[in-house]
This record gives structure tokens, sequence and C-alpha cells, in this order.
């Protein structure tokens, strides 16, 4: 028979136990949770980092730079394409003959728009930052290129007749996860991959049928997803490129119809 000091500390040590399961994982299952929760933790951190540098830069930094040998003049509120590599790093790998006709999915300063004029026949960039439009459009005349690239105003492709079709699409999405609360902010978050979606949903009914998109993305945020998104829509992708800096690794796709 038990005593009662006996009993009162067995009844403890249960209680201690169903407490103990309570409020922590079983050790198996914290090993398994661990690495996937301090990844996640990583890439947060990574991606508030740029954002910060970003927006510092962007604010501090010069309004008139020069990349690849063309002259930009951007405002706070555009995107720079001097101290941001992804700009440098995907113009020079925008591969277009002297044929073809060319869509830039939110041109910012106009960067890839103008490096894919110098050898396409055509080229149509769009912005939903009015402001970018206004600085790409004023980059585009002072680069000597109006000819050949148009700048307008719009939600990806909401202000394009759908009797255009292009031979190449450049597609350099904002990335990081949040929601735009400016119209600079756009160049920065697409909320749960949604504007990725809602891209290569649309871009099919524009693009030629040996046309492709040419897409750069970044490994902080979760480029897979993208690439699923874009599977489960009819895309096949090939990496191209791609390029590590400081905080994260560049990535860019070359994407068809399937």
């Amino acid at each position: 028979m038990l005593d009662k000091n006996t009993e009162y500390r067995s009844r403890n040590e249960k209680n201690k136990c169903k407490i103990d399961r309570g409020l922590f994982l079983p050790y198996s299952e914290f090993c398994i949770l661990t690495p996937v929760f301090f990844k996640n933790m990583f890439i947060k951190f990574k991606q508030s980092l740029a954002i910060w540098l970003i927006k510092k830069l962007q604010k501090h930094g010069s309004h008139k730079v020069c990349v690849l040998g063309k002259t930009y003049e951007i405002s706070e509120d555009v995107f720079n394409p001097r101290y941001y590599y992804t700009s440098e790093f995907m113009a020079r790998h925008i591969k277009v003959s002297s044929e073809d006709i060319v869509l830039d999915i939110g041109t910012g300063s106009g960067i890839q728009a103008i490096t894919a004029g110098q050898r396409a026949s055509k080229v149509i960039a769009v912005d939903i930052n009015p402001e970018a439009v206004r600085f790409a459009a004023k980059n585009v005349r002072a680069n000597g290129m109006e000819n050949i690239v148009s700048v307008i105003e719009g939600d990806l492709f909401a202000p394009l007749d759908r009797q255009y079709k292009f031979d190449v699409i450049l597609f350099t999405p904002p990335y990081m996860e949040g929601k735009p609360g400016t119209d600079f902010e756009h160049a920065l978050f697409d909320y749960d991959k949604e504007l990725a979606g809602r891209f290569f949903r649309d871009a099919k009914e524009y693009l030629k049928p040996d046309g492709y998109v040419q897409m750069l993305y970044s490994s902080i945020a979760k480029p897979q997803r993208v690439l699923e998104i874009s599977r489960q829509l009819g895309w096949n992708h090939s990496l191209t490129a791609k390029e590590k800096t400081f905080t994260e690794e560049f990535l860019i796709y070359k994407l068809m119809l399937k």
C-alpha cells in the first residue's frame, strides 16, 4: 500500500507529464521541425535586411546613374538600376534578335526595355507606378530610343490590346513577402505570389507560338513555389543563369508554354 506522501508525489509526476506534453513537442517532432523553422526565420531576416537596404539606398543614393554604358535618371520612388544587382544582371542576359518584338513588364527605370531596344525591332514597357513610367519615358528619350521603345502605365497586361503578340516577355517581378502600401513598394512586394500567378495566367495570351518569358527571381523568395505555380498554369522552365551575392542568389529562368 502507498503512503500518502508517495501517492501525492505520484499524482504530481503525472500532472507534470501532462503539462510537459501539452507545452512541448516530442523530441522526434522537434528535430523534424527545427530545420524548417530556422530556415524560414533566416529567409525572413534576409528579406527584412534587403528591404531596409533598398529603402536606404533609394533615399540617399544618386538619382542619376550609369549602367552598362547607358545613363538613367530616377527618383526615390523609382527602383534604382545602379545599386541593386538584379537590374544589371538581368540586362546582361537579355538575348533578342533584330526581328523580335519585346514586352518589358515592371520596367521601373526602363533599363531592360532600353537594353532590349538596342537589338529588338520594337519594345513596349509597362509599369504600375506612374513615377516609374514618367522616368522610364524620360530615360528612353535621353538614350535616343523613342522610335523603338514605348512606355505605358498599367498593371501587368491590363493596358495591352489582345492583338499584341510578343517574341520575348521580360519579367523582373517583386519577390518580397508583403503587401505594397506605396507606388514604389509595388517593386518590392508580392503577397503570397499573387502577382506571379496572375502574370503566368495571362502571359500565354500575349506570347507568340515560339516565344518565351525571361524571368529573374531570388533564392530568398522561394523560387520553387513560383516555378510550381507556372508549371500548374502550363509552363516549362529552364535555368539559364545564376549568380550569388552577399544576401542571396539571383536566378534567371527561360519559360515556355508546354
